[in-house]
């Protein structure tokens, strides 16, 4: 029955969004002016040095660019590892169906072991969370680092549920925390950063919504959670430790934070986006925005019928009285308190915003309106608990009304006016160049090394700074001078462009300052770890770095230095990630060998 549900799920996506991956003119999101040229990048760094090389930099993006520590570097990604054996556009294509089908199985499992939904009600959260608009507008405007959004009911099925004493309890945890561990080292390491926040918001959140449906205490799951965080922290320490010293050399702290006016106005905001889908006035009714927001940031819709669930529902407690019990009160109030921290982190206030502008975390962000995706999975999970207790208590009939609202959400999505993902708005990027250059160098296995700094002209000789086509010249050997890359800012206004221009990397230039002659090329490394490399963010190779710089330009690794603390990061992964894999494995083998 799940498998045969989540086959028309797939059907379902392909009928709605099969028409924007690539749309009619062959043309994709225009995120994927990005993401398909670092794919591409990466497949050549894979062809150089194989596929245990790990490719810190990237020199084909704005003379020399962070790839590891990049919060959204997503080499070791599923859509990575997929272009190394196929074209850019069938690894995206294959990633959105295969995180789609992981959501699905994530959040049939959750519904049906966790929180003991019926048959109907399981598959109708399964089905209404594999359609979330969320997920599959990011995909179609060119936002792979979100894709391991879908993992979010697996980690939240492995939080979950008592410990089995016949298995053992240290087995359980083991299991728990070590299975935690490693979905949240895919998220790290596959790039989806800046969502996380979001995403543990939203764990949270289900594990309240347990403990008061379930009548158990919350404080197991969140141990495991806080264990299990611990461990996956420690398997991308690698990462994060560049990331954070990335961060504190390139800030991204400039950006004012939009709000509404007022909680009510949020709050209507919420509920449209969540049930209903974007609409065009919720860009303009945005305050103090200086980043103009396109209808992806806007896709959260689970679909109308989740909402006429929930409400029926809650009506029903209502006229009933039937509150939660005392022990699970406590509960109860988190969830409100956590169902409000979004509407809260997009309201506008002067005061208000001033002091979120302080926190870590939010004050990089140039938008809070993606703390929004954490009420998806709980609206989901929700709804199907809703229709449980309506066919109990009103008599409902639970098969019916499942097919009525999996249908309805369906239709939803299908009557949406998609046409902002067309090739004259969102969809306009040219993938084409791109997978030219894949299936040329993938049957040569000649990967054309970085010679020359470039520009993007229009078709009157004028520097095109914001042409999707830029990032195209890394497959002719050039080096966009000016990159779509938002680590520097939407305008670059965080890059230190210093002395790097149109012309050859190995052009050199004496610096005033020093004398020291450079090439026109960027030191990737000064960017992360200036200090131990004796320079600053933003310097160039010197004449006498030469070698480096032409094993940097053709996909090569090159001498560099770490402090200390860095290898220690690096150390804890490699030998934690083996371990973590090794100790899972073996404590479900010994799991599945006892006597239930």
């Amino acid at each position: 029955m799940a498998l045969g549900a989540l086959c028309l799920v797939l059907l379902g996506l392909w009928l709605v969004w099969a028409d924007y991956l690539p749309n009619r003119q062959g043309r994709l999101g225009e995120d994927y002016s990005m993401w398909l040229p670092n794919l591409l990048a990466g497949f050549f760094w894979h062809i150089q040095n194989g596929l245990w090389s790990v490719p810190w930099f990237n020199p084909a993006q704005c003379g020399g660019i962070p790839v590891q520590a990049d919060p959204q570097g997503e080499y070791f990604s599923l859509a990575q590892f997929l272009t190394f054996i196929v074209p850019p556009m069938r690894a995206v294509q294959a990633t959105f169906a295969a995180f789609a089908c992981i959501g699905f199985l994530g959040c049939f499992a959750l519904g049906r072991t966790r929180f003991r939904l019926s048959l109907p009600a399981a598959l109708l959260a399964a089905i209404v969370f594999a359609l979330n608009s969320f997920y599959a507008g990011r995909m179609v405007a060119g936002h792979l680092s979100f894709s391991p959004f879908m993992l979010l009911p697996g980690a939240a099925c492995v939080l979950l549920g008592p410990d089995q004493p016949q298995h053992g309890r240290l087995a359980s945890w083991l299991m728990r925390c070590g299975g935690f561990a490693l979905l949240l080292g895919i998220m790290l390491e596959g790039g989806m950063l800046v969502l996380i926040p979001a995403a543990y918001l939203s764990l949270v959140m289900v594990v309240f919504l347990h403990a008061v449906v379930a009548r158990a205490s919350p404080m197991l799951a969140l141990l495991r959670l806080g264990a299990g965080t611990a461990l996956g922290l420690l398997l991308c320490a690698s990462k994060l430790a560049a990331v954070l010293s990335l961060m504190s050399h390139v800030p991204r702290d400039s950006y004012t934070l939009p709000g509404y006016l007022s909680l009510g106005e949020t709050v209507f905001v919420a509920v449209r986006a969540l049930f209903f889908g974007p609409a065009a006035d919720m860009q303009t009714h945005l305050a103090n925005g200086v980043v103009l927001f396109q209808r992806h940031e806007f896709e959260y819709s689970v679909g109308p019928a989740c909402l006429v669930l929930i409400l029926a529902a809650m009506a029903d407690i209502w006229r009933k009285r039937d509150f939660p019990a005392r022990g699970q009160r406590l509960a109860a109030d988190m969830l409100i308190l956590l169902l409000i921290a979004p509407l809260a982190l997009n309201t506008y206030g002067a005061s208000w915003t001033h002091f979120l502008k302080q926190v870590p975390v939010l004050r990089d962000s140039s938008s809070l309106l993606r703390y929004f995706a954490a009420y998806i999975l709980p609206a989901c999970l929700g709804a199907a608990l809703s229709l449980d207790r309506l066919a109990a208590t009103r008599g409902w009939r639970a098969w019916p009304v499942a097919s009525a609202a999996s249908a309805a959400t369906l239709a939803a999505l299908l009557l949406s006016d998609h046409s902002a993902y067309g090739p004259g708005d969102i969809g306009a990027y040219d993938p084409r160049p791109i997978e030219a250059s894949w299936h040329e160098v993938a049957a040569s296995r000649a990967v054309p090394p970085v010679r020359d700094i470039g520009v993007l002209r229009d078709a009157q000789g004028h520097v095109d700074r914001n042409g999707l086509a830029r990032q195209d010249s890394m497959a002719t050997g050039e080096s966009q001078l000016f990159c779509y890359d938002a680590l520097f800012g939407y305008g670059l206004e965080k890059l230190p462009f210093g002395t790097l221009h149109p012309g050859s990397v190995f052009e050199r230039t004496a610096q005033k300052d020093s004398g020291v002659a450079t090439l026109n090329l960027k030191n990737p490394a000064c960017y992360v770890f200036p200090a131990a490399n004796g320079c600053k963010p933003g310097d160039a190779f010197t004449a006498a770095q030469i070698d480096q710089a032409t094993q940097f330009a053709a996909y090569k690794p090159f001498a560099w230095r770490k402090p200390g603390w860095a290898h220690a990061a690096d150390w804890a992964g490699y030998l934690l990630w083996p371990l973590t894999v090794i100790t899972l494995l073996a404590t479900m083998l010994f799991c599945a060998r006892q006597k239930p």
